[in-house]
């Protein structure tokens, strides 16, 4: 049975309890009610000014480590969610106890926190031009460790049998060939930045790793036995920060994310379009 702790907040991340939670005795996605659409020429006028807003201001993105900018204006207004892309690949990075995370859609990345947009959507070439060509788009997965002072990101992404490590500065080490493919990567520090750990998933398994000693998943997802069972099999990504001296968990499965911890406590089962709204243009245009 899923167990949520609704006193177990942490820092940059809040648990959500309307739009988008789970029924907590079914594990089932609860959808709140529509109050009807908009009148058309009110939905016209709503768009307009979403497009003004998004493409009308020149400004430069943000750089990652720079001050959280909150892009209104960037939601789809009554879009499905079918409509909206999943993740190719999705991490996270603990700065401070605040969360900011690292999407990745075909050849497009945001750099964003709760709150808005940080950086991007921009193209991924331009950004790191020194990647492979094969790693500036359709990633498979991709982990972010610190690497230096000033919270400087080192990043490990993978594309098939393939990974390779790098930080905004050029390659570190790569491409490297894995033993196996894997749907999701997450890197993480344990208070060392010379440590840097790995937890990696293909299918129904996972493993652990340190260094670029890459391993094949061999443990079974069920192990988290208080995972509702679609969060146990072909995840799009996962996530793993330590806060607070325990290690917390994000797993993503199309447009649901789950955060627990090592001791099975949830935090959070929420619907990516209500959670994150400010991606939802983007996951739509993309």
């Amino acid at each position: 049975m899923l167990r949520m702790d609704t006193n177990a907040l942490h820092a940059g991340e809040q648990i959500v309890l309307a739009h988008g939670t789970a029924n907590l005795a079914t594990g089932a996605p609860m959808h709140q009610k529509h109050k009807g659409r908009r009148p058309g020429w009110r939905r016209l006028i709503a768009l307009l000014i979403g497009a003004v807003v998004v493409f009308g201001t020149g400004a430069s993105p943000a750089s990652a480590s720079g001050p959280n900018v909150s892009v209104p204006g960037t939601s789809v207004l009554g879009a499905s969610t079918a409509a909206l892309r999943d993740f190719d690949a999705v991490t996270t990075a603990n700065e401070r106890n605040q969360w900011k995370h690292l999407a990745l859609i075909g050849s497009q990345y945001v750099i964003f926190n709760d709150r808005g947009i940080i950086e991007g959507p921009a193209s991924i070439r331009a950004k790191w031009p020194f990647l492979p060509e094969q790693f500036t788009h359709d990633v498979d997965s991709a982990g972010i460790a610190f690497s230096g002072p000033r919270f400087r990101w080192r990043h490990t992404w993978t594309k098939g049998n393939q990974a390779i490590v790098f930080e905004d500065s050029g390659v570190i080490s790569g491409p490297i060939t894995l033993p196996s493919p894997y749907d999701g990567l997450s890197d993480y520090n344990t208070g060392q930045l010379s440590l840097i750990y790995h937890m990696a998933v293909r299918g129904e398994s996972y493993v652990y790793f340190q260094g670029y000693n890459y391993q094949v998943p061999n443990r079974p997802l069920s192990d988290f036995s208080f995972l509702p069972d679609r969060f146990k099999r072909d995840l799009d990504d996962v996530s793993a920060e330590v806060e607070g001296g325990t290690v917390k968990y994000s797993f993503y499965q199309g447009n649901e994310r789950i955060i627990f911890d090592q001791r099975g406590r949830v935090y959070e089962l929420a619907n990516l379009d209500a959670k994150w709204p400010f991606l939802n243009y983007w996951r739509s245009t993309v």
